[in-house]
């Protein structure tokens, strides 16, 4: 497959003037057909703002009112300062449970807005949407063949701590809501950890529906161009081979469609090898799991980025996203047998992972020479590269807004697994000792695990374990959603130790092994051991005293009795030979002759360790699946 075919489409440019208010005000009578359901404050105002969340507490109820049979108005849970997140579910074959689903097994669709809260064309295109769905009659509805479940606002704090300048970058409207959480946490970067209260609700409706597909509603704004929209799909790289050629012919029929209707979607999020010249080449973005979509993908599900383009108006914007939400629903509905079949099929696959490669991460590869094998066409601006810049100095870009042009630029997409991410699989699965128990125990619930918790205490047990050298943990000086990230590389090797009544069996083997993986592997960007969980394992609790391994060093080089008494009769025997080495070490290793500490460590290294669990990372991988 041409994957620039998947990517670019119609080189034609449509123009589509937003700067005069007559044009604004036709766009929003196209917009405005309520049909006495409900107007939004969006549309009273033609688009200039948008309304409160009190406001999509009154359409949920209004519409639960008046179809009953077709829409549910819930709560999924609250949030930090105790609102409630309000979610609808709409379906045409009166299935508003996961329970009737059972029988029924219609594709269930996830539309996820306001996750975060500046970014809201998504709340007001999706309510738009869902209105004009409960009123068509028509054989081809979509909510003829599939369940909705609609997030109009899923960051509500941040929904409400409005103001004036909090998108800079944004064209309307006149107030926008916070990125973050009330608890300054950022939505999409929780989706792994689930620290928030948000998230939590989230992970919940997920497992309860278990949706097909899942869609994230956004606004970008860095780079200035003239598409109008982004989608980015998962799996796209790493996925089961089935479900990824799914994904991609739906993102493939859905960026046809936007663009038969004037639209200039991409098919990809660009970033930018050079953030002041476009011209230089545009990456393929890789998302870890903490994102929406790609934590659908390793779900055996497809996870849909939408980014509306900041620089529109709002208006415009709004029917983009309607527009993009439409074709997206079409496009599902027409693959809608093939994603439930290659999801299924995924979800067997996974069921037989044990002991196979895999790998935990991704990156694009960027030849030195900066040379691209792909060139690709953006429908973009003129521009000057100022340096050094007027006033402030330095390098920056100016884009010339009144000149069109197209960029013919490197696009580098050649993905490829990270080498050091990639990993031999355990053959049965993970096993959490009762200590960390109860720090695991909450997460695996969280994504719906399945588990085991033993009832017996195992003696001499041979697993898997990482002793990891101090070297290899490395610790970020800032935080991140408010943890410290850590970065643990190690090899895993055998182990012998005692499984205690109350731990835990992950098997390797179930649906959701992927998850299992990348939270429970140490290598993953978003394990639990990523995100700082385990940093108690590689922190020094105590040490030896400068004269007191002086004092030891000295008895070891003269072989005193003393060794013999603290450590034992095998450590002294092995004090000839290391006395030897280090006296060769002398004479051939200059960096090591001049290195007091290096030689100090040399001598103390060669004694029993003295904390037993330092450094030893805290899960085990099983050998068999036989604990009781």
């Amino acid at each position: 497959m041409n994957k620039l075919s998947i990517l670019f489409l119609s080189a034609l440019f449509l123009q589509i003037c937003s700067s005069n208010s007559q044009a604004t005000v036709s766009l929003s009578k196209q917009l405005n057909s309520s049909n006495g359901d409900f107007t939004l404050t969006s549309e009273n105002t033609n688009y200039k703002e948008t309304g409160k969340y009190s406001e999509i507490k009154d359409v949920c109820y209004k519409l639960a009112l008046k179809y009953p049979r077709y829409v549910a108005c819930k709560v999924m849970g609250f949030t930090a300062e105790k609102r409630e997140i309000y979610y609808l579910i709409s379906s045409k074959q009166n299935v508003l449970t996961p329970q009737i689903n059972l029988k029924k097994k219609l594709p269930v669709v996830f539309i996820i807005a306001g996750t975060h809260a500046g970014e809201i064309d998504g709340k007001d295109a999706s309510l738009l949407k869902l209105r004009e769905l409960l009123g068509n009659k028509s054989k081809d509805n979509p909510l003829n063949k599939m369940i909705l479940v609609w997030i109009p606002v899923f960051n509500v704090d941040g929904h409400e701590h409005r103001g004036r300048f909090q998108r800079p970058n944004q064209e309307g409207p006149f107030e926008q809501g916070e990125r973050t959480t009330a608890r300054r946490i950022n939505l999409n970067r929780d989706w792994m950890l689930a620290q928030t209260r948000e998230m939590k609700s989230m992970l919940s409706l997920i497992n309860e529906w278990n949706p097909a597909v899942t869609i994230d509603l956004h606004v970008t704004d860095g780079l200035r161009f003239r598409h109008d929209v982004s989608l980015t799909v998962s799996p796209e790289f790493g996925g089961e081979a089935e479900l990824t050629q799914s994904a991609q012919a739906l993102l493939n029929q859905t960026l046809t469609s936007l663009g038969q209707i004037g639209h200039h979607p991409i098919g990809f999020y660009p970033r930018l090898l050079d953030k002041e010249d476009p011209k230089a080449g545009l990456i393929l973005d890789v998302d870890t799991p903490r994102n929406s979509h790609t934590y659908a993908g390793i779900r055996n599900r497809i996870g849909i980025l939408v980014e509306d383009y900041a620089w529109e108006s709002y208006p415009l914007r709004v029917k983009t996203c309607l527009d993009t939400i439409d074709a997206l629903l079409k496009s599902i509905e027409s693959h809608s047998i093939e994603i439930l079949k290659a999801e299924s099929n995924a979800d067997e696959l996974s069921k037989a992972k044990g002991g196979s490669s895999y790998s935990l991460d991704f990156e694009v590869d960027v030849p030195q020479t900066k040379t691209a094998s792909k060139m690709v066409d953006i429908l973009g601006y003129k521009y000057d590269i100022l340096d050094p810049a007027p006033i402030v100095g330095g390098r920056h870009i100016s884009y010339k807004l009144e000149e069109a042009e197209i960029w013919h630029t490197p696009f580098y997409d050649d993905v490829h697994p990270i080498k050091q991410s990639i990993i031999t699989l355990p053959e049965s699965g993970y096993l959490i000792p009762l200590a960390w128990a109860e720090i695991v125990k909450p997460y695996l619930d969280l994504h719906q695990l399945s588990y085991k918790t033993l009832k017996t205490n195992s003696f001499n047990v041979q697993v898997q374990a990482i002793r990891v050298q101090p070297e290899n943990v490395v610790f970020e000086s800032s935080s991140f959603q408010g943890r410290q990230m850590t970065y643990v590389t190690g090899e895993w090797g055998p182990h012998i130790t005692t499984i205690q009544k109350g731990s835990i069996f992950v098997p390797i083997n179930q649906a959701k092994s992927n998850l299992v993986v990348h939270l429970l592997e140490p290598k993953g960007p978003d394990s639990m051991s990523s995100w700082g969980l385990f940093n108690t394992a590689y922190e020094i609790s105590d040490y030896v005293a400068n004269h007191r391994a002086f004092e030891l060093i000295n008895w070891m080089n003269d072989e005193h009795n003393k060794i013999k008494e603290l450590y034992g009769e095998g450590t002294y025997q092995q004090l000839p030979k290391l006395k030897s080495e280090y006296e060769q070490k002398m004479l051939s290793d200059e960096s090591f002759r001049v290195d007091p500490s290096a030689r100090l460590n040399f001598w103390i290294s060669a004694l029993p360790q003295q904390d037993l669990s330092l450094n030893l990372y805290p899960i085990f991988r099983a050998q068999s699946n036989t604990f009781k």
